[in-house]
């Protein structure tokens, strides 16, 4: 299944080592990846592969009261792109540089707050690569 793959950037192997995950080949940042989705996933080449990295960013300097707002915009723009990610065979992986939790929602702690990305990405699945715990979702995006 392809989709999101959500976790923290110390489990990348230019941190750990061999055991870590290997980043994509393309390095993006959120807002450029969010613009890329909204000008139409045509012009992404198919299957590529996608690191992503500043989601914490942009929800941390959004106002507090403004947050759940952007999630829903967020997971719009998301949405919206999902079946053509899908048929293009495209794999992303949101790299987190906050420490990623999971309970009732699904956050990440960054700078000292947190961060709700259930918001965006709904309910995800928690699987375990060799010992980097990994979150997941499809394109569609689960309720």
């Amino acid at each position: 299944m392809k989709g999101y793959e959500i976790f923290e950037q110390k489990y990348l192997k230019d941190y750990i080592g061999e055991d870590g995950i290997a980043p994509h080949e393309n390095k993006i940042g959120f807002l450029d990846f969010l613009r890329e989705l909204k000008n139409g996933v045509e012009a992404i080449p198919a299957c590529s592969s996608y690191i992503v990295t500043g989601i914490e960013e942009v929800l941390f300097l959004t106002e507090k009261g403004e947050r759940e707002e952007l999630g829903f915009a967020i997971r719009k723009i998301l949405q919206s792109a999902a079946s053509k990610l899908e048929q293009k065979k495209i794999e992303v992986q949101l790299v987190c540089t906050g420490e990623l939790r999971q309970g009732a929602s699904f956050w990440s702690v960054y700078r000292g707050e947190k961060l709700y990305f259930d918001l965006i990405f709904g309910t995800l699945i928690k699987r375990d690569i060799r010992k980097c715990s990994v979150y997941s979702t499809g394109f569609n995006l689960s309720s």
